[in-house]
């Protein structure tokens, strides 16, 4: 609540309440040194400011569970992915393959705990208000950098109010740094990176803030530049092809911020984002679950790239009783990728089988989206605070994929190169348009003869789109109490559908080729919310909220099948959250002890399943539920300069009727795929005085991942790891640049686990694993 008595509040977020020791930690040790003279007792533990609700708000104030770290924070520990900051969260896990291929689950909804799943996701993926999500086709999840990153907010639980359709279990947004319109920054980092058994890799980033009108201007611009290299960690140990290291990569990322204040009621902000990815043999998977990381898997390369770009404008006003905001986006994603199925479909290859045995599974994407969110909101209000607001999308989408042989690929690039000479020679004698024609009524056309040849070879244009209007309404009634209510109403629509050609398409489709299945799925809901918190006292709440959210139904992106039960469409899938949580702080605000129970009932779920040549498809399987809690302390103990962070839970997600997996019954009580029994993190930092020379910060931390199904259908257990990391950072504040070093070590024992498995005929199945002992070092100056 706002203005209840004794609440203390920041304006920056700097700290991380359920994740870790932060920033915060450090500004309270150096607080309570400045003011030791003065008092005893003034080390405190600080709020912290999140936006993620639209508008700036306490964390221990929202009536929900949230997670939160800055930027700062994720640069000290040397947080590379932010994989590495989601599994120290309760109720969160997620696996990250490789870049873009990241998967995410929050309180046991999932749909698959396979990296390359392309659909949608039931996380939000965000950008300040912008959604990363594809209502229709997952394509890649982008994974900043955390240099020059505000912050990152977790919200769990389903976010429809204010999310819709992006956030059916949860949402994960960046936060950037917004340019300056008057003050001067500038900031280099290097970071070294150095995994076990792995390649070296250096990532670099500079970031410029500058005042175009002078300091007492009201034009700023803020430019961002990263580049990075991805260490390889897999080695292709077949004879014919042997090379460590082969699944290295490299990106660039541009940032470019401006701010234009032209008065103190208008403010307008300009985003533009562009990260790209590009490893030449993206191969991931390792032949024993145990490690090492190792294969001898594929026949050929895994060629794997990406690009995504984000370009926003905001536009605030600001009166004294209400601010109006607007933010429009566009967001663009590609994204190609090509793994060879022959060892997902008959195992291992066989020594010295050659490169025409191979089974190339090839995907092309990519996807545009406009959104734009227009709202007005109160600005202070003691007693009623209010938010009202209209959004749009439309996001068209192709994706294209090809099943093929090797030997097929090359057989139908001889037969293109015969037909185009025959065609020339026919050109030449004035016999062109005959050939064609004859040719084309032979099915034998060289446009198209690689694909008929391919056992699917598969093309969806999608347009999906989502009209809605929401409020949020939030009233104080007593000084103790505080009732929130709000509601979604949507509509959405996908049209389009799936092309076929090939053996797989002729299947389906009386022998016909091309098998063409479109149509349209119109869907319409109400997405309310409702939370109540009592306050004994500044120290101790306790909360109830009950929230739904929902996430868009879709096309089958390969054909229907009544043999193989594959729907030719899936409908989208609901939850409705209900939870209970206790906040409290003790000993003069230096502990804090939370606690949040959750249930949650999943109406058609979805769910990855395979058909019979080894090719995702999608289908709802009924209802299922999920039970859990998350308990987080804070603690900043009597030894001076030392904080302890415990976070942990527990999720029990699983059906709650039969369902057909394919041709088979899966029972009831089935667990879902992606989501750990047990989750714990422990941290101790430590920050030396502030008025020492060398400034000295250090953590130590570990993290437990538990088991976990690796799919709806099979009884396969991932995960079940844990890893200890520490990070020890120094700095000399009286130096020029104020220079800092950061050690880190993640997973200091080498922990070796699987994350995710791909199942083959044999009994030997392919391993995803997490990442091994990882060194780095990094040197920042700032000026």
């Amino acid at each position: 609540m706002k203005n209840f008595p004794g609440r203390k509040i920041i304006a920056l977020l700097t700290s991380s309440m359920l994740v870790s020791a932060t920033a915060s930690a450090a500004d309270e040790v150096q607080k309570s040194s400045t003011h030791a003279a003065k008092s005893k007792n003034h080390r405190v533990l600080e709020e912290v400011i999140v936006t993620a609700t639209k508008r700036e708000k306490s964390m221990r104030d929202l009536p929900a569970s949230m997670a939160a770290i800055s930027g700062e924070n994720m640069e000290s520990q040397g947080i590379l992915s932010i994989n590495d900051m989601l599994e120290q969260t309760p109720g969160v896990t997620a696996n990250a393959a490789r870049p873009g291929d990241q998967r995410i689950v929050m309180r046991g909804i999932s749909t698959s705990s396979s990296p390359n799943s392309t659909v949608p996701y039931p996380v939000g993926i965000f950008i300040g208000d912008t959604a990363l999500n594809e209502p229709y086709a997952a394509s890649i999840t982008p994974d900043l950098s955390a240099f020059d990153l505000a912050a990152v907010e977790v919200l769990k639980g389903p976010q429809g109010t204010l999310f819709g359709g992006a956030a059916l279990s949860g949402v994960l947004r960046y936060r950037l740094n917004d340019a300056l319109p008057n003050e001067f920054q500038a900031r280099y980092f290097a970071q070294y990176i150095s995994p076990k058994d792995g390649s070296e890799a250096l990532t670099q980033g500079i970031v410029v803030n500058a005042p175009l009108l002078g300091e007492d201007g009201d034009l700023g611009i803020r430019l961002t530049y990263i580049t990075r290299e991805y260490p390889g960690v897999t080695d292709d140990i077949r004879p014919e092809q042997a090379q460590k290291d082969v699944n290295s990569g490299e990106g660039e990322q541009i940032r470019v911020g401006v701010t234009w204040e032209p008065s103190e009621e208008w403010q307008l902000k300009f985003t533009y984002l562009d990260q790209d990815y590009n490893a030449e043999n993206g191969l991931i998977i390792a032949d024993s679950r145990e490690g090492p990381r190792e294969t001898e898997g594929s026949l050929i390369p895994w060629p794997n790239k990406h690009r995504f770009a984000l370009y926003n404008l905001g536009i605030q006003y600001t009166a004294e009783k209400f601010e109006v905001i607007s933010s429009t986006s566009r967001t663009e994603k590609e994204r190609f990728n090509i793994i060879d199925s022959y060892g997902g479909i008959a195992g291992i290859p066989p020594a010295g089988a050659p490169d025409a045995l191979a089974i190339p599974f090839e995907t092309d994407q990519e996807s545009t989206s406009f959104q734009q969110e227009l709202r007005i909101q109160s600005v202070g209000g003691e007693k009623l605070e209010w938010l009202l607001g209209a959004y749009y999308l439309r996001s068209p989408i192709r994706y294209a994929l090809v099943l093929n042989s090797q030997a097929l690929n090359m057989a139908s690039g001889s037969y293109e190169e015969l037909t185009n000479a025959v065609n020339a020679t026919a050109n030449a004698f004035g016999l062109g348009a005959i050939t064609a024609e004859t040719l084309a009524s032979l099915g034998l056309d060289a446009g198209n003869v690689a694909c008929e040849l391919a056992v699917l070879c598969a093309e969806t244009n999608a347009l999906a789109k989502e009209q809605a209007l929401f409020f949020d309404l939030t009233w104080y009634p007593w000084q103790f109490l505080e009732i929130s209510a709000g509601a979604r109403v949507y509509q959405t629509t996908v049209a389009g559908g799936f092309v076929g050609q090939g053996v797989g398409a002729r299947a389906v489709n009386n022998g016909m080729s091309p098998a063409n299945l479109t149509t349209t799925i119109e869907e319409e809901g109400i997405n309310p919310k409702f939370s109540v918190t009592y306050r004994f006292s500044d120290d101790h709440s306790v909360y109830f909220l009950a929230n739904k959210g929902f996430r868009f139904g879709g096309i089958q992106n390969i054909p229907e099948s009544e043999l193989e039960n594959v729907p030719g469409t899936y409908k989208s899938d609901f939850i409705w959250n209900y939870e209970l949580g206790a906040r409290s702080s003790w000993f003069d605000n230096r502990l804090e002890f939370d606690v949040t129970a959750f249930h949650i009932d999943y109406t058609d779920a979805l769910v990855v399943l395979k058909n019979a040549i080894q090719i995702n498809y999608y289908d709802n399987v009924g209802t299922a539920e999920s039970d859990g809690f998350e308990a987080n302390l804070r603690w900043l103990t009597p030894i001076p300069g030392v904080v302890l962070t415990v976070s942990g839970g527990t999720v029990d997600a699983k059906t709650t009727e039969d369902f057909q997996a394919g041709r088979d019954t899966v029972p009831a009580g089935k667990p879902l795929p992606g989501s750990a029994d047990y989750q714990y993190s422990g941290n101790l930092a430590f920050f030396g005085s502030p008025d020492w020379l060398v400034n000295v910060s250090g953590l130590i931390g570990y993290t437990y991942v538990g088991e976990t199904y690796n799919d709806i259908a099979n009884d396969d257990i991932v995960n079940d790891y844990g890893t200890y990391n520490f990070s020890l950072n120094l700095s000399l504040p009286s130096l020029t640049g104020n220079p800092k070093l950061a050690l880190n070590v993640l997973n200091i024992t080498d922990e070796t686990a699987a994350v995710s498995l791909i199942n083959t005929p044999s009994a030997n199945d392919f391993a995803i694993l997490n990442a091994p002992r990882t060194i780095s070092a990094r040197v920042s100056l700032e000026f």
